[in-house]
């Protein structure tokens, strides 16, 4: 766990189906987004391609922080594998639906679903 300020980051492995969860807690902002950045790029560079970002306790993202999503969703992509958003607050939701990203990036409610939305090829 790394914690810097206002926001904490965990990266937990599933290694069973090659899936690594990754639980942000705290907003999400240009002060964050950085560090952020830099512990996603750090999994990509372990060829860890299969993401799913648990954002339950994430009560706001900004522009940069969505911009890092659609980044990070790019060089997934690029390797086969793909970013699954989960446990949007109200919220964070609102404007993730608002910006239209349910066209390029799946969210679900609970991690098993998103684990799940893995094998639906």
């Amino acid at each position: 766990m790394r914690r810097d300020g206002s926001i904490t980051i965990e990266v937990r492995k599933q290694d069973q189906k090659g899936i690594t969860i990754v639980d942000v807690a705290g907003v999400v902002d240009t002060g964050t987004t950085l560090l952020l950045d830099e512990h996603l790029s750090a999994l990509l560079r372990e060829e860890k391609y299969k993401l799913v970002i648990n954002l339950a306790e994430v009560p706001y993202v900004s522009s940069a922080g969505w911009g890092l999503f659609i980044s990070l969703l790019q060089k997934t992509r690029e390797h086969e594998g793909d970013i699954k958003l989960m446990a949007m607050s109200q919220e964070v939701r609102n404007v993730f639906n608002m910006l239209a990203f349910s066209n390029l990036i799946s969210a679900f409610l609970t991690e098993e679903e998103a684990i799940a939305a893995f094998a639906q090829v």
